[in-house]
């Protein structure tokens, strides 16, 4: 009888406890009285305003660009865009390779292959970016030159990526931000 007195107790004290967590998470809900739904719909609107990237100009961030050096910098980029590109398929491929390879449980050496054409692919991919921002800085002077490599040093993973792989920003005592 005792047990059943504590049992029911229990009972009807996570039965409040519920009723009150869920009573609290409604009231965080945003105070706008849009539905979720609306929200959605109205999104897509605002991000078409927003041009593409491929549709604004190829290196920006450079200050005082001629005419020729517009042309020049869109050739570059075009070039490369189509050299990216087959190295994208090119690598989708040999993944899909991979992947076929690894369920059909195929000979290591075949497998080996694979990889070293990947490696293979992935160092000709490397080496070309290299010579894509080689080209692109010769195209320019040396004050945008300047204004060049300070923008793309910045760039880099994202904190969140970052934070995926671990990595902490460090002071130069070598402690975490503070």
């Amino acid at each position: 009888m005792k047990a059943i007195s504590i049992f029911g107790v229990a009972l009807a004290a996570l039965m409040l406890v519920s009723v009150d967590a869920l009573a609290q998470r409604a009231s965080r809900r945003p105070a706008d009285s849009r539905s979720q739904q609306q929200r959605l719909v109205e999104r897509p609107v605002q991000r078409a305003e927003r041009p593409v990237r491929a549709e604004r100009e190829y290196c920006l961030m450079v200050p005082d660009l001629t005419e020729e050096q517009k042309e020049q910098l869109g050739q570059l980029r075009l070039e490369h865009l189509e050299s990216s590109t087959l190295h994208r398929a090119r690598m989708d491929e040999l993944r899909a390779k991979m992947r076929r390879l690894n369920a059909e449980r195929a000979d290591q050496e075949e497998i080996n292959s694979v990889i070293d054409e990947m490696t293979d692919l992935r160092n000709q991919q490397m080496k070309e970016g290299v010579q894509h921002r080689n080209d692109i800085r010769s195209a320019l002077t040396e004050e945008q030159r300047a204004v060049y490599d300070r923008q793309t040093s910045l760039r880099g993973p994202s904190s969140r990526q970052a934070a995926v792989r671990g990595d902490r920003l460090r002071s130069p005592a070598g402690r975490g931000r503070r």
